[in-house]
């Protein structure tokens, strides 16, 4: 008689990144700094209590580990390099009258580098070429540019995929994550963070500075002030627009506020992303192409001036084209 002695660990694995444990939904009187530039009605629902109608699936929670795996490697760079101050660090901030926001920085990074002992631990590590080899050039050339040591300055990582960091690659780091690195300065009393992207698929970094300014700091406070008037006024905020004009590009796209909201069913009818992606794509790729036609001043057919009538219905004003439809 034989032992089948084969085995496999995938299915233990999958297990165990889908059980992610989440927090749940209760009633709460603060922001969380993550939800800084979201959609304001979710925020609200959220901060009242409400249960989401779709909850994030096995495949988000298993791209949050994947996220936070990427960030466990960035650490340890940074606590290899000699550069690490700390992680992880729940902070707050309040204006007067205004909710609080909380949240927790990824890292505070700075001080003078022991270079020669990082070199050493990393070493020791046993890493995979591409970290052993990338943290002792980010050792030398911290040595050679600080000798007398660095700011500090807060760190907020983001993996994204490739489709995400070409588009921050052209646009420059999203307004959301922008404010939440500008959070952390605020309770900090800093006055420079760097959000990092870094591509799954590649290992591409991205790093773009924010500074405590005043007009990162209006567009901070805006928000605070939108999401209190509806909170303490009990007043549910209006829906988001399932299509948008992308502020940077000036074209339209499905609104990923709509597409990733955890209230997708309850508060649009599509039961899941999936349907609203399905449902949209074809139609902002034939709204584009009739924006371009009216930016190159070029005629209208008549299934042209159609789109542009459904266009205007949904409330966007395009112009009107210069040449009559054929």
């Amino acid at each position: 008689m034989t032992t089948d002695l084969s085995w496999s660990i995938f299915q233990a694995w999958n297990k165990a990144i889908e059980n992610r444990e989440e927090r749940g939904i209760s009633a709460r009187n603060r922001i969380w700094a993550s939800e800084l530039g979201g959609a304001y009605i979710d925020r609200y629902l959220k901060m009242t209590g409400v249960e989401p109608s779709n909850p994030f699936d096995s495949r988000a929670l298993r791209k949050f580990e994947a996220g936070n795996m990427m960030e466990w490697v960035v650490g340890l760079v940074l606590k290899r390099a000699g550069i690490f101050i700390d992680a992880q660090e729940w902070v707050e901030y309040q204006y007067p009258n205004l909710l609080s926001v909380s949240g927790k920085l990824d890292f505070l990074a700075g001080v003078k580098p022991d270079c020669e002992k990082a070199k050493t631990e990393i070493s020791d590590l046993g890493l995979p070429a591409v970290f052993g080899s990338a943290t002792s050039a980010i050792i030398d050339y911290l040595r050679g540019k600080f000798p007398d040591g660095m700011k500090t300055i807060v760190l907020e990582t983001k993996s994204c995929s490739n489709y995400m960091f070409e588009k921050y690659l052209k646009t420059g780091a999203d307004e959301r994550h922008k404010m939440q690195a500008f959070h952390y300065l605020m309770a900090k009393d800093l006055d420079e963070a760097h959000v990092v992207y870094i591509s799954k698929d590649d290992l591409r970094m991205l790093e773009f500075g924010v500074f405590k300014t005043p007009e990162v700091e209006a567009v901070y406070k805006k928000d605070i002030e939108t999401m209190s008037d509806f909170y303490y006024k009990k007043i549910q905020p209006p829906k988001e627009k399932e299509i948008i004009v992308d502020d940077k590009t000036g074209n339209f796209t499905a609104n990923f506020k709509v597409g990733y909201s955890n209230y997708l069913k309850m508060l649009y009818g599509h039961e899941n992303q999936g349907d609203f992606d399905d449902k949209f794509r074809a139609k902002v790729s034939k709204w584009n192409r009739v924006l371009k036609r009216v930016k190159e001043e070029k005629k209208m057919t008549e299934l042209n001036t159609d789109t542009l009538n459904e266009i205007k219905a949904e409330g966007f004003d395009i112009g009107t084209p210069k040449q009559e439809a054929l």
